[in-house]
This record gives C-alpha cells, structure tokens and sequence, in this order.
C-alpha cells in the first residue's frame, strides 16, 4: 500500500527525509504485531559523560549472520530476521537499496525517546527507513542545528532518512500509549568480526 511520496526539506531546500503517511496497510501491522510482540527486547546500559544509564526505550537488533553493528559503545549481535520482516526489507529494495538489517525501538510511552544522533557509524550504508507502528510520534530532522523541521509519523508511516540527518524523538506527554520504530539497514558483514 505504497501512498504518494512527500518531501521533507529545510530552509535551505535541502532533502531532509522522503515520506509516506501510509505505506504499510492496517492488515499488514496487524500480522506485525504477534512477532513483534515475541521479539527479546533489551534495555542496554550506555556511559554517557562518566555515568552508565539504561537507554531510554526498548530496542531488538535483527539481521543477517555477522551483522555486527556498534553504537554508544554497545556491540549488537544480529537476532534472526523473523519472515514477516524479511518481506518488508525485501518491498523497501526498489525505493533505494537493499537492507540486512533492522534495529527495532519500542517507546513504551511519551517519556521514552531518543536523543540527536545521525546514523554514521562506519560498518552502515547512509540509506535509512524508518516504519512506524502505534501511537503517532513526533520526529525531528536537521542538518544544521538551528534549522530542524518535524515530522509526524503516523502508524504505518515510512519515512527514509537523507544521508547525514540528524534525527531526535523528543519525550511527550502527548504520547500515552506505545511506538514501535523498525529502522531498516544496510550493514557491512563482517565489519566488527575478529
């Protein structure tokens, strides 16, 4: 249920993201929603400025054997890709590439979130999507830090992340129930092995 495209852009007319408010049908999230549901969801420690805190949310890294990928200081050891995402990853290739991976966020509430970052890390591909399921979330995208923009991602939204933007789920005390993230990858096998 591929809808019309919109581009996201800042000031500049730069391309921050393309978007599409509903990509996924409403049948297909609810198959989704048993595997996601049974996936083994962490809460790692990260160190930040000297002092370890449990990251704010839930996450599940999934992905093709020797898919490795670093972030934080945490190494995530790929989880199998359960079938049913596999086909997503699978529908994303024609929009831009190929993914072996998928890094799963669950925002349990509005308090749950995640901080600026770009996703730059040396064993990824720039090309990025995101798939939102649950309670609609607002992100925001920026080049440069005063020129950012947001984006509402609606439940079964896709948006795909320009190369170099960076990216941030503030906290809401508007969001009461869950979201889940699925942000799709393209990791270098290999890349963090011995």
């Amino acid at each position: 249920m591929i809808n019309a495209e919109q581009s996201i852009t800042d000031d500049s007319g730069r391309v921050l993201a393309r978007y599409w408010p509903q990509w996924l049908a409403p049948s297909e999230s609810e198959r989704l929603g048993p595997v996601l549901a049974a996936l083994p969801w962490q809460q790692p420690q990260v160190r930040i400025f000297g002092r370890t805190h449990p990251i704010p949310r839930q996450q599940c890294y999934l992905g093709a054997p020797n898919c490795h990928y670093r972030y934080s200081g945490l190494l995530l050891a790929p989880e199998p890709v359960p079938p049913v995402i596999a086909a997503l990853m699978t529908r994303l290739a024609p929009l831009g590439t190929e993914f072996n991976a998928v890094l799963v966020n669950r925002y349990r509430d509005g308090q749950d979130r995640m901080g600026w970052h770009k996703d730059d890390e040396p064993e990824l591909d720039p090309q990025l999507a995101i798939l939102s399921l649950g309670a609609s979330r607002r992100l925001r995208l920026r080049f440069e830090p005063k020129d950012s923009r947001a984006v509402e991602l609606a439940h079964g939204s896709l948006l795909w992340l320009a190369p170099g933007v960076y990216h941030s789920l503030p906290a809401t005390a508007r969001a009461k129930s869950e979201r889940v993230s699925l942000t799709f990858r393209r990791v270098t096998p290999g890349f963090h092995l011995p």
